[in-house]
């Protein structure tokens, strides 16, 4: 609906000076292809351009909550570029403006704007890639959990079959990753605690720098598992068993496909009916219908 169109529409230009000043200046393009009637093209042309303007922290509020999704990748890329604008133009980039359009989450959208600069070398510390999709998992589970509800186990029905279709719960997750990521987030996560002891010191000389980072290890990997917490999303370590079972989980499937696939992963069938029955057992799995 057109009037959907011209709410997204002020949303964009409310982030995006640039965006909002093509608005005025070349109109047909920087509004073809949206559904707007002739009176709402009226109505946004002739509001005064200074209101776009009028808070100037707009994007900085935004972009902290995003960055707190994002602490440990954001951190480091700062650290690197030396520039907040680095992050600040998010709000420019066809992710914002693809996330603001489709109704999507702008916290992923963030972490594809994060990929992105990964990959186009705007920020090459190769700790970065991972951390992103931990960062990024750990957002989806936050999502996940409140827009479904968390999920309370029962007794396990006695028709179970290998024909039940099962799903990982709200708010839990999984994923491999580079097997020095965990101690880079503490590395990192201790630097931020000791800069909040008096945050102005950053302005000085002699502050203390983010040095010193983990290596990336390649060729190990560290699997892990999101779970709600009392205060949020927890990690903790899971086996290659537990994760190649889990990993068939992430979107419903019935148990035989579970197992099958599990199977041909490399996982004993006794190894992947205990993670699975175990799983069940703790309400990290669900029975979807």
């Amino acid at each position: 609906m057109s009037h959907h169109s011209l709410q997204k529409l002020v949303v964009r230009m409310l982030f995006d000076d640039a965006f909002a000043s093509e608005v005025y200046s070349d109109t047909e393009r920087a509004l073809s292809g949206e559904e707007l009637t002739g009176v709402e093209r009226a109505q946004l042309l002739a509001v005064d351009r200074r209101a776009w303007r009028y808070d100037a922290l707009r994007r900085k509020r935004t972009l902290r909550t995003l960055a707190e999704e994002y602490k440990v990748s954001t951190t480091i890329i700062l650290s690197e570029t030396r520039s907040l604008a680095s992050l600040d133009r998010f709000f420019s980039s066809a992710f914002f403006h693809a996330a603001v359009r489709e109704r999507g989450s702008l916290g992923m959208a963030f972490a594809e704007f994060l990929q992105d600069g990964f990959r186009r070398g705007e920020w090459k510390a190769p700790q970065i890639a991972d951390l992103v999709r931990l960062e990024s998992a750990i957002a989806d589970c936050r999502r996940t959990l409140a827009r479904e509800g968390a999920y309370l186990p029962g007794e396990i029905s006695a028709t179970i079959s290998d024909r039940t279709r099962i799903r990982l719960a709200p708010g839990f997750g999984i994923g491999s990753f580079e097997a020095n990521i965990i101690k880079t987030i503490q590395h990192v996560e201790q630097y931020l605690f000791e800069l909040s002891l008096m945050p102005a010191m950053a302005l000085c000389d002699d502050a203390p720098r983010l040095t010193g980072l983990p290596d990336v290890e390649g060729r190990k990997k560290t699997r892990l598992m999101f779970s709600p917490g009392v205060i949020g999303i927890s990690l903790s370590h899971i086996d290659k068993s537990t994760f190649l079972v889990l990993y068939e989980t992430k979107r419903t499937s019935e148990i035989r496909g579970v197992l099958k696939r599990a199977a041909d992963a490399g996982v004993k069938e006794v190894t992947a009916h205990e993670i699975l029955a175990h799983s069940l057992e703790t309400g990290a799995l669900m029975i979807s219908q």
